[in-house]
């Protein structure tokens, strides 16, 4: 890897006071809407089978994996993929950090994301060079977000026949009973759950990552508009690979759940090349220590965005 090789000529000559004459490289301005756009239609939508193809003349870590519009857009924003090693003392062990950001918008009021869940696989091009591991993701694990608590109030019946004892002998068949009310207090909160999965395969490390968002549905506020995931790959070599991406939403449309359906991926996975240089659009890495990163500290979540500068004084 060419970028790789430079960045240990850098290191050493820092090392042993070299001098070594670089030019600092022009920074790469970033538009957070250029990569990754996914559109959920409902099943059968005018649309829903449009299918994005990798470009002949430049197929790999494509901008677009996937473009439908509807009613529920789901945009998913490539931010940053950087190829290097897992750790400088190791030049066995590759390694390919990736930041995606998803965005979560409902473009009508009657509609909310009730559930969303993200599937992203990854595999090599050539099946002998053995598939990425997933080493490191963020979020991780089960997060709970605003937290809030509520009383629910229920009518409870209880009855009794007069024919039954002690009221023997009775035989009007008068039912008597009492109304009591229940107050309980409910604690919900809107959840994330970030995991590291085995796909396609019951062995070996995991070479997929899923991340499923719940919203409170104690107070139907929906799931987060935005959820910036950062995950790091481990690999064996510099081999070419593929990351496969599948979304599953369900959205409440006035009190009526409509489930909508990634299904089976109709576009063409992403490819990504280790040889390719760093993008750092976020800031810039050490690619000879990517292990060395906080993914949680780079990975973010969002509920909802406000605009404090609407109103203006003339």
């Amino acid at each position: 890897m060419e970028h790789i090789a430079n960045s240990v000529e850098d290191a050493m000559a820092k090392k042993y006071g070299l001098a070594v004459g670089q030019s600092e490289p022009e920074e790469e301005s970033y538009d957070e809407n250029s990569l990754f756009d996914i559109a959920l239609n409902p099943t059968g939508d005018d649309g829903s089978s449009f299918r994005m193809q990798n470009d002949p003349a430049a197929p790999y870590q494509r901008k677009n994996v996937t473009e439908r519009k509807g009613a529920i857009d789901i945009r998913c924003t490539c931010l940053d993929v950087i190829h290097g090693l897992l750790a400088p003392d190791n030049y066995e062990d590759r390694a390919t950090l990736i930041v995606l950001k998803f965005n979560f918008d409902s473009r009508k009021r009657a509609r909310r994301i009730a559930s969303a869940k993200i599937s992203l696989q990854f595999s090599s091009e050539d099946p002998g060079n053995g598939d990425p591991e997933v080493y490191r993701i963020a979020p991780f694990e089960s997060l709970a977000m605003v937290p809030t608590t509520s009383l629910e109030e229920k009518a409870q019946w209880a009855d009794f026949k007069l024919g039954a004892p002690p009221f023997a002998g009775f035989q009007a068949g008068t039912e008597l009973g009492w109304e009591r009310t229940v107050i309980s207090e409910i604690t919900d909160a809107t959840r994330i759950i970030g995991t590291m999965d085995l796909r396609g395969r019951n062995y070996g490390e995991p070479n997929g990552v899923s991340w499923t968002l719940l919203e409170n549905e104690t107070q139907r506020t929906g799931v987060p508009t935005v959820l910036r995931t950062a995950f790091l790959l481990k690999r064996r070599n510099d081999a070419k690979f593929r990351c496969t991406v599948k979304l599953d939403v369900n959205v409440d449309f006035r009190s009526k759940l409509e489930r909508m359906i990634g299904g089976k991926p109709k576009d063409d996975p992403v490819l990504f090349d280790p040889d390719m240089d760093p993008t750092n659009r976020l800031e810039a890495y050490d690619i000879l220590n990517l292990e060395a990163v906080d993914l949680e500290r780079i990975s973010g979540i969002t509920l909802v965005k406000y605009y404090d500068g609407a109103v203006k004084h003339i």
